[in-house]
């Protein structure tokens, strides 16, 4: 990738891409190893903010990466420091195949910040876009992709605010696919940053010739306002032009309120009129006549682009009436054990009990709000097929095997999951469907288990391998012959609380032959341990009587994925119930003073969920059990339908409270903070933190008996493994490792009159 390929990074008001023949000057950065890891080889270019290299991951078997570290002229304001790392949290809070993705952060010699994101081997959007535009087929895919990414960030609260060409990158995957990613979030607007609400001014940020109206105007923006950028871009990738070329910020907004006078047709003839009306709807001056989501904007004009619709209104059936495309489906199989021995109104039962189970999962809410997912009824179950996130239907399975396990549903289930292509179908009843071998797979995948298995094909397995939060519970069970003499390679998937670790029966007792280098290995491992237990008897035998010792209480150390996380507090000291200087850092290892006020800092290596307790004396002496995260935001109780959500992506940090403080209370004494750390959302705890965030006379405390003997139960995982801690004085964090799927430690803050 060419330095000009990347993106030019600027933030003013002007264009100012990056000449291909520019030359950098000498720069001391290149050569030299960033944290002991990533070594830095050549500048890709610079903007107004950062300047942007290609380094190498000598950890990671010299992994292509990308370095930004903050300019020298911008480290000393206090804006721009701050939008860098606000950067860092955008790229860290959504996790989609079409955004570039974030790996590590740190400080250089100087003391600048700097990411380290994903490196991409393709070409900007604006080196693909030819003077009389881009073939449609191109386009409409490309748009597609660009509008699912814009919403997965809105869905997180973010906004780009600078969307142009040179801020998409397209890469060509080994299959020839074409992948999108988005890239350059240094201005982006955060809600409920957790760098908290800021006193800097706010400045006009973007590429002006891209900009919404209300962005020139500095006013109040929304997702219909990155809606807007998109759409400037999407008329340039069908025309090869912008819809305004205006010589002044003024002049532009001029033409916007005045509207687009030539509309894409009149450039491109061949351009559908549903096509020329969708991106005319997203170009409006008024923000509420535009399109509000980006991927509904997306979908419709790459529909549009493919089909021949004449009539806008006419899209959505047409996405399901068109020529079939084949596309990339990671399917959930599911099936009751035994339907068809139930009579009519049990099976009726047995299939109402199955739907309100899986909608009432997290990742069916999740998948169906961002209209990532197909509903499919196959009579004695359903499929589900999900796009864009080959861990959906894997998280989906587990909650409802795990909703499964605490219901009294009366009947079993099986799933099965394999990733494959299907194409769109419209069914009788015109409805939007999906078909083909990825679907057919699925359920042969399925067919493999009994009830309450989950199994995955060998694709998905090997897709869940590479990451640690999955491999733990991949079993594999070989090669299974199906229907049609077929055999398929698949793999038991399941852990404490889902799944089913019993051998299905249709898989030979023997399993699978193993390769001889493991069988001599293991030949060879019984030896030397016979060996040892022989010559360990006889050393007994010879030695003088001694006092027979204790059995040893070692526990056995925890099997499971590496966890780790690190935290710290930022402390404000309070005199006569007044500050007294400014916040400092803590690891949380000082003695604190009473009526100090304290935020709680968190964050995790890896993905996964966080719940966070507060226990501490209540009414009578008892200990009483406050969640601190999830909570709601507004500090009110959570309405009935609504749900808490504990998920965290890697690097991602939090602060709590997000507004106020927390405050030691006067008197002397210890306060003990719980970290419950899990690969994966737990649906015990999400009931058990949702009631109380639920609670109207108490919100955010657990009052519930049995609740309070379940968490009881859970922290005392901690005795029986506590995790390793350890304290860096110099960065004031503490880090805390351990092993197993879920992590469970204590802070104790003491505090005393000072």
């Amino acid at each position: 990738m060419d330095k000009d390929d990347f993106s030019t990074f600027e933030k003013t008001t002007e264009e100012a891409p990056v000449d291909s023949t520019t030359r950098f000057d000498a720069d001391p950065l290149i050569g030299s190893m960033l944290d002991g890891r990533y070594l830095v080889k050549r500048k890709l270019g610079h903007g107004g903010f950062g300047a942007v290299y290609l380094a190498s991951d000598e950890k990671m078997m010299s992994r292509l990466v990308v370095v930004k570290a903050l300019l020298d002229d911008r480290i000393s304001s206090e804006w721009s420091v701050r939008k860098f790392k606000q950067e860092m949290e955008a790229l860290a809070r959504v996790d989609h195949p079409s955004i570039i993705g974030i790996f590590d952060s740190g400080q250089l010699d100087n003391g600048k910040p700097f990411l380290v994101m994903q490196y991409v081997d393709g070409a900007s959007l604006r080196a693909l876009i030819k003077p009389e535009g881009m073939d449609l087929t191109r386009a409409a895919n490309i748009i597609r992709q660009i509008g699912r990414a814009l919403s997965a960030a809105h869905d997180r609260g973010i906004l780009h605010r600078d969307l142009k060409p040179e801020n998409i990158m397209v890469q060509t995957l080994s299959d020839g696919e074409e992948q999108v990613k988005v890239i350059d979030f240094g201005v982006a607007k955060i809600k409920d940053s957790v760098l908290g609400s800021s006193t800097i001014g706010e400045q006009t940020v973007g590429t002006a010739l891209y900009m919404s109206p209300e962005q020139l105007k500095a006013e109040p923006m929304t997702t219909a306002s990155d809606v807007y950028c998109f759409a400037v871009m999407g008329y340039e990738m069908l025309t090869g032009r912008r819809p305004n070329n205006p010589d002044s910020a003024f002049q532009l907004l001029e033409m916007q309120r005045a509207g687009v006078r030539i509309k894409p047709r009149d450039l491109r003839p061949n351009l559908s009129p549903a096509a020329d009306a969708i991106l005319m709807k997203a170009l409006s001056f008024d923000p509420n006549e535009r399109y509000e989501k980006a991927r509904e904007f997306g979908d419709a004009l790459s529909t549009a682009l493919l089909g021949e619709v004449d009539d806008p209104s006419e899209v959505t059936r047409v996405q399901a009436q068109k020529s079939p495309t084949l596309e990339t489906a990671h399917v959930l199989f599911t099936d009751i054990v035994g339907y068809t021995t139930l009579l009519i109104d049990q099976q009726t039962d047995c299939l109402r009990k199955l739907q309100e189970i899986v909608t009432a999962t997290e990742e069916f809410h999740r998948s169906r709000k961002e209209r990532d997912l197909i509903r499919i009824p196959t009579g004695d179950g359903m499929a589900l097929a999900f796009f864009d996130d080959p861990e959906a239907p894997v998280r989906c399975a587990m909650q409802i095997s795990q909703a499964m396990r605490q219901s009294s549903c009366g009947f079993d289930l099986r799933m099965g999951i394999h990733s494959g292509l299907v194409y769109h179908i419209a069914d009788i009843n015109t409805n939007l469907n999906v078909a083909g071998g990825g679907i057919n797979l699925a359920q042969r995948v399925m067919d493999c288990g009994d009830g309450g298995h989950i199994i995955v094909s060998k694709r998905v397995a090997d897709d869940l391998g590479q990451l640690a939060r999955w491999s733990e519970y991949l079993h594999d069970l070989g090669e299974v012959e199906v229907k049609h003499g077929l055999r398929v390679h698949v793999f038991n998937f399941y852990g404490d609380d889902f799944g089913n670790a019993a051998r299905p029966s249709r898989v030979p007792a023997s399993g699978s032959p193993l390769p001889i280098y493991k069988s001599k290995a293991a030949i060879a491992a019984v030896a030397f341990v016979l060996l040892l237990l022989v010559g360990a008897g006889v050393l007994m035998l010879l030695r003088p009587n001694a006092t027979p010792q204790p059995p040893s209480r070692e526990s056995t150390p925890p099997i499971g994925p590496e966890q780790s996380l690190t935290y710290w507090l930022t402390i404000q000291k309070m005199r006569n119930q007044k500050p007294e200087g400014e916040p400092i850092e803590s690891a949380g290892d000082n003695i604190f003073g009473n009526g100090w006020r304290f935020r709680f800092n968190l964050r995790p290596a890896q993905s996964g969920a966080l719940y966070l307790l507060n226990v501490g004396p209540g009414a009578a002496g008892v200990d009483e059990y406050n969640i601190l995260f999830p909570i709601p935001q507004d500090g009110q109780p959570l309405p009935l339908d609504k749900v808490l959500d504990a998920r965290l992506a890697a690097g991602q940090a939090v602060q709590l409270p997000r507004t106020e403080w927390y405050r030691f209370v006067d008197k002397t004494g210890v306060e003990k903070i719980w970290i419950i750390w899990s690969t994966v959302p737990v649906a015990t705890l999400n009931t058990i933190f949702e009631t109380a965030a639920r609670n109207k006379d108490a919100p955010g405390v657990i009052t519930n008996p049995e609740h309070i003997a379940q968490i009881q139960t859970l922290l005392k995982k901690y005795d029986e493994a506590p995790p390793e801690s350890h304290t860096d004085k110099a960065t004031k964090l503490t880090q805390v490792k351990g092993r197993g799927e879920v992590l469970v430690n204590l802070i104790q803050l003491s505090h005393e009159a000072y």
